[in-house]
């Protein structure tokens, strides 16, 4: 029998957000400013570009004491300056 794996919070979280490569320091800006907002201390860290050079990759981590914050926190990461795809 296959048994789902548990979560347990809290917990590190782990998003990853795919800027346009221009506006990556406003969507870096943009992110604090949400973790200031949700109380939440983001630990930002770039990733890989874009072969063309387009798009910039971004880790954002932080904890979350439940599935309910970190899903608001997508949503809210989805829609910062610049972020064109969020994981």
């Amino acid at each position: 029998m296959n048994k789902k794996a548990e979560i347990q919070f809290p917990c590190r979280w782990e998003y990853r957000l795919f800027a346009q490569a221009e506006t990556v320091d406003k969507t870096k800006a943009a992110v604090t400013a949400i973790g200031e907002a949700e109380n939440t201390r983001f630990e930002i860290a770039d990733g890989s570009s874009s072969g063309s050079g387009k798009y910039a990759a971004l880790r954002v981590s932080c904890e979350v004491d439940c599935i309910e914050k970190a899903r608001s926190l997508a949503t809210l990461l989805g829609k910062a300056e610049g972020v064109r795809f969020l994981l």
